[in-house]
């Protein structure tokens, strides 16, 4: 069998012809520039978008930034409720479920990032905002002896309302929540972080009115660690109110709270 010289061979098996090949490492450099350019694009987006979300657990700065994208791969879905339905605790500390309606309109966006986690729409009203202060102020007082107020043990910024210290933890759920009750983000959106039994989960997450952290149901948070979005009127500061003493009934163990 004849055999091709090796000149030839090496013509024939030349896909691209001489001056395309001396362009490919300036078109490979081209390339690496636009996606890096993208990229950066997007990184600055990004970042911008993490510092509008406000203070909350992370430092509002380059490293804060680059652990809340670190988190991001560890974060769960947020509105499933079967979790719950495998739970035993079948106590109920939201006593009328009828007193929680089915909320209106479609659920706030959330931010990206799950540290901090906040909504990013459905802002309520200045009037509104200072009633759910007021709210969270009169419940924290009026129950003083088994609620303390404090820097809020994960976010470490806002007031929040803890087990009180003589009080002990009525579950094993208390401890995984590092005894915190419930803080309001008064900075931007004026949603809330408080902890449900697994039943009351169930009830307010079906029926639209929170969601669970990414992080919950997790070493860092327990299943029952809810995010509640921010009221919009009069009616929704009264539902969530009721929420509130939920939170603070089944975290203390008190069925009468005020």
């Amino acid at each position: 069998m004849a055999t091709m010289p090796l000149a030839a061979l090496a013509a024939a098996t030349n896909v691209f012809p001489p001056p395309f090949s001396r362009l490919q490492p300036r078109v490979r450099a081209i390339a690496t520039a636009i996606v890096v350019a993208i990229l950066i694009r997007w990184v600055r987006g990004n970042y911008r978008a993490f510092l509008a979300l406000g203070k909350g657990g992370l430092p509002v700065n380059p490293l804060g930034y680059c652990i809340a994208m670190m988190a991001i791969p560890f974060g769960k879905e947020s509105t499933s409720t079967a979790c719950y339905d495998r739970d035993n605790d079948k106590s109920r500390w939201l006593s009328d479920p009828d007193s929680i309606p089915e909320r209106s309109g479609e659920r706030p966006i959330l931010g990206w990032h799950s540290i901090p986690q906040r909504q990013i729409n459905c802002f309520p009203s200045q009037e509104v905002k200072e009633k759910l202060v007021a709210i969270f102020v009169k419940h924290a007082t009026a129950n003083i002896g088994i609620v303390d107020v404090t820097i809020s043990p994960h976010e470490r910024v806002h007031n929040s309302m803890v087990i009180a210290e003589p009080i002990p933890s009525p579950h094993e759920v208390a401890d995984h929540a590092l005894r915190e009750i419930a803080h309001l983000h008064s900075q931007i959106d004026y949603s809330l972080h408080l902890v449900l039994s697994p039943q009351d989960c169930k009830l307010v997450i079906e029926r639209g009115w929170g969601e669970r952290h990414p992080l919950s149901g997790t070493k860092t948070l327990p299943k029952e660690y809810l995010f509640i979005y921010a009221p919009r009127d009069d009616e929704e500061l009264g539902i969530v109110e009721r929420i509130l003493l939920a939170s603070i009934a089944y975290m203390t163990g008190e069925r009468e709270v005020h």
